[in-house]
């Protein structure tokens, strides 16, 4: 798509930027295409070859540090910051670089430091970020203190990699008043390298003294070493996990189903409240009516020091009735039974005297209570030069908890925590057993019986104690001063060799559950949230994506180096990692600020906000009926002052292979804005054969800028009420679709 002469020579001379050296080389990737919006005279007229830009563009090549993943392993990581080319920062030392678009591909290097692509169903891009970096700008690195952590901006969609830490960029705005730091983003996933990701002309992300990438990718190896060409070629699928909902066989199989992320046995579910234990009485008043949901709901409850579960199913008098669980603490193994018998006479935890419980947190603790002394044991293990504290029957410091300090000597003492404070000391209520370090860990040892000394105190009670919310913190110092980590967690405490009841608690309403996925020592919150009509369909469709107990796959069950294979099947070809890096290349112009204007990104999402499911069609229905739909509504905040927030571009982000169109209108005036659909390979369209892989998609935007580039002026949507229309194909049943429109504005 050539830019037409008659174009450049309509605008006048002052106002386009002129480089000094413009590039006459070819886009990285190729042609690229865009959807016409429905006043736009001529999009064919747009220069989506960088290099027929008006004035002229400049560009310069960055390569990510290395990626490197097993078959079926996930990489999903903030990766060292990459210095710019040294010519590029020298020369916009104080000055600023307008940044007019960018391609992004995946290459290996070649013996002779030649790019070697690598196809997309090879290693397939899920979604990435970047953020270039300014000389007046900086990275933090937090520790997050909660889903509500005021510190952390809200994100694009995506979240975070690390569910325990945030990256947060700060700037400093020089006089000149540009910015220190731009996000380049969208576009993102099997549609990345062919999706266009530039603006119209005089449309810029303008950054001052620009000097480092921070590049944070998400990728999944979906490559069977065995039948597939590194370089290229057809796709065959290797192993996947039971969930997976993607063809094997037959002409469909042209995707991996590991590109969904399914939830597989690897990962646990937690379910916050979904799963009691009962330590006495006859039965459950909620009983769990299966073995399967007997086996399935035994393990969410939280034995953190279990290694091992067993399940059977038995019909004996010997048993309470229905779903009982018994550890053996010594062992660290659970034995789940599904008692099948109607009565037996036994009573849950019948025969329990002694009650343990184990977890690591940044403290680990261990609690016994001994019911025929009345006698609780206390053990607690942190490091032996800083305090360390614990608070019990607490989730936080608001519930001013009874908290035993051992500082950085080794002396304990008790106090009554304030909100956010260190409250009051307290006098002694546990006796000192014993306390010893070891490879610099203390241990202490405590006794103390079971009632507090007054309302101060906590009360141990093994009836009500099987789950003990506890917080506990490390500080930085020997005495006890404020904390430099701090979190909440829980541990069980059980009886020995007992079988104590599991019950069903009353459940949360569909959409209202909330819990964790956890794989191996990570654990992931659920926080997805689906809205109700008409802000979303999701719930009204019973989605499973919007509750934690029937959530089966998405971007929530994959992180980083987590393989998406079952527990019992070996990552196959462990002595073939492949190793490659996302390459960028930004085309750039002199800053003129009589020229260029600033585009700004935020996205909007009509799903949980982002993900859902699309359930596969019924059995019979022809297959160009199989069309599952989502809609909904939002509002768009206006912009405080006097300027009107209007649309630059939208790159409408959803997975192969199932997204058909997506669409965007005003809800107000019935305005149609953007309708997005995706181009597949294999279709006659892609001209370039490298990109055109079966089943993979490019996603062609909406632009908005000057008629004369044949484009539609950007349309109003600051104060709007938007109205979002997503068509799937439901042939077969996706995990983690996507519904998300990641959009690019102007403020004028």
């Amino acid at each position: 798509m050539k830019f037409l002469a008659a174009v450049v020579f309509s605008l006048s001379a002052s106002a386009i930027q002129h480089v000094q050296t413009p590039s006459r080389d070819p886009n990285m990737n190729g042609a690229y295409f865009l959807s016409a919006t429905p006043k736009a005279k001529n999009t064919s007229a747009f220069p989506t070859n960088y290099r027929d830009y008006p004035g002229g563009v400049e560009y310069f090549d960055v390569y990510s540090p290395p990626i490197s993943t097993l078959y079926s392993q996930v990489f999903w990581t903030r990766l060292p910051d990459v210095d710019l080319p040294a010519e590029i920062v020298k020369r916009f030392d104080g000055k600023g670089m307008a940044v007019v678009g960018f391609e992004l591909d995946q290459v290996r290097i070649g013996p002779n430091g030649e790019d070697i692509p690598v196809p997309i169903n090879v290693a397939y891009n899920h979604h990435f970020e970047s953020t270039m970096l300014g000389k007046n700008s900086w990275v933090e690195k937090i520790k997050v203190q909660g889903p509500s952590d005021p510190r952390i901006p809200p994100n694009m969609g995506h979240g975070r990699p690390d569910p325990e830490f945030a990256y947060v960029v700060h700037q400093q705005k020089s006089d000149s008043g540009l910015s220190a730091s731009q996000n380049f983003g969208a576009a993102n996933g099997g549609e990345v390298r062919k999706s266009f990701h530039g603006w119209a002309p005089g449309q810029a992300k303008v950054i001052e003294s620009p000097q480092k990438l921070s590049i944070t990718p998400m990728q999944i190896d979906t490559w069977n070493r065995d039948s597939m060409n590194v370089t290229g070629g057809p796709f065959v699928p290797g192993p996947v996990p039971r969930n997976s909902l993607a063809p094997i066989t037959g002409p469909d199989a042209i995707y991996s189903g590991l590109l969904e992320c399914p939830v597989t046995t690897r990962i646990r579910k937690n379910v916050d409240g979904a799963y009691s234990i009962l330590l006495s009485g006859d039965h459950c008043q909620d009983a769990i009516s299966s073995a399967e949901e007997c086996f399935a709901a035994v393990p969410k409850l939280g034995f953190s020091n279990a290694t091992t579960f067993t399940e059977s199913t038995e019909t004996s008098s010997d048993l309470p009735v229905g779903c009982s669980a018994s550890v053996d603490h010594a062992k660290s193994t659970v034995s789940i039974i599904f008692n099948k018998a109607a009565a037996t006479g036994v009573a849950c935890g019948e025969g329990s005297t002694l009650f343990t419980g184990t977890t690591a947190s940044l403290v680990k603790v261990e609690v016994s209570l001994d019911r025929p002394k009345l006698l609780a044991t206390i053990t607690l293990t942190g490091p032996s030069d800083v305090w360390y504290g614990v608070g019990f029957g607490a989730s936080a410091m608001a519930d001013t908890p009874w908290t035993i300090v051992v500082d950085g000597t080794g002396t304990v003492s008790e106090r009554k925590l304030a909100n956010h404070d260190a409250g009051t000391a307290l006098p002694a209520s546990v006796k000192v057993v014993s306390n010893h370090v070891d490879a610099k860990l203390r241990t202490v040892v405590l006794t103390r019986p079971f009632a507090g000394k007054s309302s101060d105190y906590y009360t141990f009670d093994p009836e009500k104690d099987s789950v003990l919310h506890f917080i506990n913190a490390v500080g930085s110092t020997a005495d006890f001063q404020y904390h430099k980590d701090r979190t909440a967690a829980q541990l069980l405490i059980l009886p020995d060799q007992k079988s104590v009841c599991v019950c069903a608690s009353n459940p949360a309403p569909f959409g209202q559950a909330k819990g964790s996925l956890q794989y191996e020592d990570t654990v992931v919150g659920f926080g997805n949230n689906c809205a109700p009509q008409p802000r979303t369909d999701l719930l009204a469709q019973k989605n499973p994506t919007c509750d934690v107990r029937t959530y089966s796959g998405g971007q929530l069950a994959c992180h980083h180096m987590w393989s998406l294979l079952d527990a019992d099947q070996e990552i196959p070809w462990k002595d073939q990692p492949i190793e490659y890096h996302l390459k960028f290349r930004f085309w750039f112009q002199e800053y003129n600020s009589s020229y260029h204007q600033d585009i700004y990104r935020t996205t909007w999402g009509i799903a949980s906000p982002v993900e859902y499911d699309v359930p596969q069609c019924a059995k019979g229905t022809p297959t160009e009926q199989c069309v599952h739909t989502i809609t909904g509504l939002f509002d768009v905040p206006a912009p405080k002052g006097d300027k009107q927030m209007k649309l630059a571009a939208a790159h409408f982000h959803c997975h192969a292979p199932t997204c058909l169109m997506v669409e965007l209108w005003n809800n107000k005036t019935g305005e149609l804005l953007c309708r997005e659909k995706p181009i597949y390979g294999n279709t006659g369209v892609i001209p370039e054969p490298r990109f055109d892989e079966p089943g993979f998609i490019l996603q062609p935007p909406c632009l908005w800028g000057s008629p004369e580039q044949g484009l539609d002026s950007p349309p109003l949507v600051g104060g709007q009420t938007l109205y979002a229309r997503k068509h799937s194909n439901s042939t077969y049943g996706h995990h983690g679709e996507m519904a998300w429109l990641q959009v690019h504005y102007i403020l004028e």
